[in-house]
């Protein structure tokens, strides 16, 4: 489950980090105070074992709703080693994770099959938290490589449906079978919605196509690092849903925080990042000789007298231009920009300034983006409604850049403010052609509601893009059919919770969700992409190509061959060939056996989506950029021979230099003699390291390696160790 796991894997992170997170209690704390967190102690220590070494206690406490959870940690500063535990007034465990940063996590050969981890998983959870696992079922079950472990992942499960807002999460090493982390979201007071009466599949699928359903869309991607358009069909929103007692249209902003992370507070930290922040790339000053020549773009000086004659952003003479630079946009590859910095001088003994920054483009002086801050005075409160705060913002961006505004349409669904005033307000506004919306391209604008201005807007706009007719896709009603059959669409439970978003994240991190009540509703599959290419009828992820899953599989052809076994563990390890079948038997180019040996040691990232040709053609530039290997030996298709196959084996490893040592090495190969002398050294090591062990006492160096035997130079490496 994709979007799960990103979920998981945030709040793995959150938990460990928590005991530094939470206000700590103060020093005074009463003695009830002392004698909870004693039982709260005693308790954790029953339940799971500290290493004596773990002398050095720390503890916080949050509380909320008459709610306490404690954060335990014990730590040892010599070892770098520590366990940090999460309980409630209840003694129910939230969280567990341990660390030991001393620990070498090179790979192995695992100890411990799946069948094995998920046995020590369930034992785990059930010694520490008895009966909690009765209400979640398995969902899977993956392998990550680098420190050699699983994550179990389970979800909770009522009347037969699935409620993701509560889950458990449980990585294993499986080189030891120590539980590294456990993570439990988990409501005890929940009453859930009857399902007895419930709209059957089909019904939702019709009130879904009628009340909801799919629109059809311009994607953008990149395609030979330019971006072009495509049609695809996505959800017209994606926070409603059908309820599966009525049939109606109904809105759950929490379950999409929980579901896929586009809740308000997460699209604020998005914008966070986006908004007066994006810099273009800088020239360098070969780059700026050649274009100093170019009539046609404005000076630096022209670009801020024109900035200054702009009411809007009030650049009177206390605001002294500080930083200025030329740079390629990157929204558009063959256009240019200024980007100009302005400082004002508030308050000189305090050293409190206002920095105002603007982009421009470097031909048409036309505003691109725009940020500066604010310093409110104490006691400031917000004084506009989201209505009042949103004309403001139309007026500005019409008045500022009404090319772009012209073509835009407002995004109602992106984030959803209630009547109560905020302190900041930030609108969304789409581009449209053709009639159709083109959400890859938009306008955002904030606005700071204590200080009563417009603190940043940003545009994301390629001028260059064309926009096909929409002719000759499939009907949304073929589209209809690839989200409910390929897709899938069914029933949920989620949260009936009024909280703020923010209240949610925090109770979130911690386990505590005091959730009163849960909802039946049928929702799209979230664990795959609901983009659905319009001229195909395609499930295509973000980037625009066909949807991978990314899982590691097995290779679809080894049933029955020889050492099938060993196979399946290198791939459970994520070291394997990038194509679906192995053919064992047909001869190891180069370019597949370096893909092994760069798996093998964690030297770069291949992703599926990435095309082959591309990752491969990555892979060798910085493999000689590294210094791993030299121009000259490139040679994708070449065909590795074994004395070949053991120098590169080494020197992936780091140690052609020890190799390459003169009149140190002897083999004991039968064969040795026709071992070439400038691999002698390579296949000494490689046989040392039992990667290449021959056979009858021979190496056979210039024996042809098939794909088989590049797989087992890693496996016989690493079952050494």
């Amino acid at each position: 489950m994709i979007v799960l796991k990103k979920i998981i894997s945030m709040v793995l992170v959150v938990a460990v980090l928590a005991v530094f997170m939470i206000p700590a209690m103060a020093a005074d704390s009463s003695t009830q105070v002392d004698k909870e967190l004693e039982k709260a102690i005693k308790f954790v220590k029953s339940k799971i074992d500290i290493p004596k070494e773990c002398t050095k206690f720390n503890y916080n406490i949050y509380n909320r709703n008459d709610k306490t959870v404690w954060s335990l940690a014990w730590i040892d500063e010599n070892s770098q080693k520590g366990i940090n535990v999460q309980v409630d007034d209840e003694n129910f465990i939230s969280s567990y994770n341990t660390y030991d940063y001393a620990t070498n996590f090179d790979k192995k050969i695992p100890k411990y099959s799946k069948e094995q981890i998920l046995k020590i998983a369930e034992q785990f959870v059930n010694k520490i938290n008895p009966k909690v696992m009765d209400h979640f079922k398995l969902v899977d079950i993956d392998t990550y490589g680098y420190n050699g472990g699983y994550i179990i992942n389970y979800v909770r499960e009522v009347n037969g449906i699935e409620y993701k807002s509560n889950y458990i999460t449980v990585s294993v090493n499986s080189y030891t079978g120590k539980v590294m982390s456990y993570t439990c979201n988990y409501s005890k007071n929940i009453k859930f919605e009857d399902a007895s009466k419930i709209i059957s599949l089909n019904e939702a699928q019709t009130a879904f196509a009628e009340k909801l359903g799919l629109k059809l869309v311009y994607n953008v991607k990149l395609e030979n690092e330019k971006p072009v358009t495509y049609l695809a069909y996505v959800p017209k929103t994606d926070n409603k849903y059908i309820d599966a007692i009525t049939g109606e249209v109904e809105t759950s902003t929490n379950y999409r925080f929980f579901e896929s992370g586009s809740s308000s507070e997460a699209q604020k930290l998005a914008l966070m990042d986006a908004a007066g922040t994006v810099s273009n790339i800088a020239l360098t000053p070969d780059e700026l000789d050649a274009v100093s020549n170019i009539s046609n773009l404005i000076t630096k000086d022209n670009a801020d007298k024109k900035l200054r004659l702009i009411s809007n952003f009030s650049l009177d003479n206390s605001f002294k231009l500080t930083n200025a630079y030329l740079g390629k946009d990157w929204r558009n590859s063959n256009s240019l920009a200024w980007t100009l910095t302005y400082t004002k001088i508030l308050d000189e003994s305090k050293k409190q300034t206002r920095d105002v920054q603007i982009t421009v483009d470097a031909k048409t002086g036309a505003v691109i983006e725009f940020w500066t801050n604010y310093i409110s005075s104490v006691g400031a409160v917000p004084q506009k409604s989201v209505e009042q705060a949103k004309a403001i913002c139309d007026g500005t961006l019409k008045a500022l850049i009404p090319d772009v505004y012209a073509k835009v349409k407002y995004d109602d669904s992106y984030i959803k403010y209630n009547s109560e005033l905020k302190n900041s307000y930030t609108f969304r506004y789409i581009r449209t052609e053709n009639g159709l919306e083109c959400p890859n391209n938009y306008i955002s604008i904030s606005y700071d509601n204590l200080s009563g201005n417009i603190n940043s807007f940003y545009t994301y706009w390629a001028e260059d893009l064309k926009f096909a007719d929409p002719k000759n896709v499939i009907t949304v009603k073929e589209a209809n059919k690839v989200l409910f059959n390929k897709i899938g669409y069914g029933i949920q439970y989620i949260p009936d919770n009024q909280d703020s978003a923010e209240t949610m994240i925090e109770d979130y991190k911690l386990g505590v969700l005091d959730v009163e009540k849960a909802v039946l509703g049928y929702f799209a599959d979230s664990t795959k992409p609901c983009i659905i290419s319009a001229a195909n009828g395609d499930i295509l992820d973000s980037s625009g190509k066909v949807y991978n899953d990314n899982k590691i599989e097995d290779y679809t052809d080894i049933n029955g061959i020889k050492a099938a076994d060993k196979v399946k563990i290198l791939t459970q390890l994520g070291i394997r060939y990038t194509q679906d079948e192995l053919k064992p038997s047909e001869a190891l180019l180069q370019k597949d056996y370096f893909v092994l040996l760069c798996k093998l040691n964690d030297l770069f990232y291949m992703d599926k989506i990435t095309d082959y040709d591309k990752i491969i053609e990555n892979m060798y530039s910085q493999l000689i950029s590294a210094g791993i290997i030299t121009k000259s030996e490139k040679a994708p298709l070449s065909v590795i021979t074994r004395e070949e196959a053991a120098k590169y084996f080494i020197k992936f490893k780091g140690l052609s230099q020890v190799a390459e040592i003169k009149g140190i090495y002897k083999s004991s190969f039968k064969d040795a003699n026709k071992i070439s002398p400038e691999f002698l050294g390579y296949v000494c090591l490689a046989s040392g390291l039992e990667a290449m062990n021959g056979s009858n006492g021979n190496f056979m160096p210039k024996n042809k390696m098939t794909r088989l035997e590049g797989l087992m130079t890693v496996y016989n490496y690493l079952a050494a160790r």
